[in-house]
């Protein structure tokens, strides 16, 4: 399937009709924002087929954990969109007045979506600037031409308008869509194509979200029940192939536990895809040649210094890549300088908690820290480690009323009493 780019010549055309049709005041409307969001819930459901066979074209893996999320995801919106956009009463200059924060909607907004998760994660942020009443510019990947395409068809299909519009392309087109003023950026991707993204927008001070992603740890402690961190290390780090923002990209633990761990994790594996994991049909591929050729390099590099203890076949005609542990890593190997994104699994040994500690404070903040212990003074240390979109994994949040919260201007609104100065 071969995605069709929006010629550049009319993008900043798209974005002065959203933005005119925005100051028509149709959005501010909640019936209205309740129109679009059924629309977009009947889309969903018509082009559920679609979706997965777009996905599985693109990564091999299933859709419907995708699917499944933006459905619930809409309908929850749905349910409770008038008491998230309520106004929140707060006090007044003084008792007489009446005072209260409004959220109103920003604008006209973009939102850049990923092409590991293609409809997910451009369909949920695309939600909230719905629901709080933008007009919205939607830019999917063209990495995942397949689920792009699809995700194209059913909004253009479904969607108003003068609310939605698609632009699909590369480097040419995103770049001539950046130079364009909107009211919020949201972008869902990597760090280096986030420092462009932020770039663009501070040239019309425009704010932005940034979900991105970092080298999310595991730490391994003495105190871990091994079968269920195994069950949960193996599961992420094999969702989607790897090529997921909070997938583990590292484990910290003690030589003691390795074996043990490193056995566990086997077993899930096996359990799940079965011995030969290239004739899974649930076992995801990598997303493009380009991919394919960067990780192949990290497994090169660690094959030749014989650290990799499982795994670490590849095969660049199906882009598929072996889940693979590697061992004896250090802070200053290849696979810890960046994400890996990748079913690869480095193992790094510490001997003390507070060596763990510094390892992960040595890197740049991750978007998740996964800590399996039963040990409370551990689990009470964990809150000074770094957690959640911060510096290069992102900033923002969104989800549910977060992402209404997002899209908005909380506005101040004070009626002074008539009778006052």
């Amino acid at each position: 399937m071969t995605l069709q780019y929006t010629s550049p010549s009319t993008i900043p055309k798209i974005v002065a009709d959203l933005r005119a049709s925005f100051r028509t005041h149709r959005t501010q409307s909640l019936e209205f924002r309740k129109e679009q969001l059924r629309a977009l819930q009947r889309g969903v459901e018509e082009f559920r087929g679609e979706f997965e066979a777009a996905i599985k074209a693109d990564l091999n893996r299933s859709s419907v954990m995708d699917v499944s999320i933006v459905a619930h995801t809409i309908q929850g919106t749905l349910d409770k969109l008038d008491d998230m956009t309520a106004d929140r009463e707060t006090a007044g200059l003084n008792e007489l007045d009446k005072s209260f924060v409004r959220l109103s909607p920003l604008g006209t907004v973009l939102i850049i979506g990923p092409w590991n998760f293609p409809v997910m994660l451009v369909l949920d942020p695309l939600i909230g600037a719905i629901a709080a009443g933008n007009t919205c510019v939607v830019k999917p990947s063209e990495v995942s031409e397949n689920s792009s395409a699809a995700v194209t068809r059913m909004l253009t299909k479904f969607m108003d308008p003068t609310v939605v519009q698609v632009v699909n392309g590369g480097v040419e087109e995103t770049t001539v869509l950046l130079k364009e003023r909107f009211d919020h950026i949201f972008f869902t991707g990597n760090t280096m194509v986030g420092r462009i993204v932020m770039e663009a927008a501070s040239k019309h001070l425009t704010p932005v979200t940034l979900e991105l992603g970092g080298k999310c740890p595991a730490l391994i402690t003495e105190h871990t029940d091994i079968a269920v961190a195994a069950q949960r290390i193996a599961h992420w780090k094999t969702l989607n192939a790897g090529q997921a923002c909070i997938s583990v990209d590292y484990v910290l633990c003690p030589k003691n536990l390795q074996e043990d761990l490193i056995k566990s994790v086997i077993g899930v594996w096996h359990e799940v895809f079965g011995k030969d994991f290239r004739n899974s049909d649930s076992y995801g591929r990598i997303v493009s040649k380009k991919q394919f050729d960067r990780i192949s390099k990290l497994l090169k590099a660690a094959e030749k210094q014989n650290k990799i203890v499982f795994g670490g076949k590849s095969e660049a005609g199906n882009l598929y890549v072996e889940p693979t542990i590697v061992t004896d890593v250090t802070e200053h190997d290849e696979l810890m300088q960046s994400e890996i994104f990748a079913p690869i699994l480095p193992i790094i040994n510490y001997e003390t908690f507070d060596e763990a500690l510094n390892i992960i404070n040595g890197q740049e903040h991750p978007l998740s820290v996964n800590l399996f212990s039963d040990n409370q003074d551990q689990i009470n240390r964990d809150e000074s480690l770094p957690f959640g979109g911060v510096g290069h994994s992102g900033m923002g949040r969104y989800h549910g009323k977060y992402s209404i919260e997002t899209f908005s201007h909380s506005r101040a609104v004070m009626i002074r009493n008539q009778s006052g100065l």
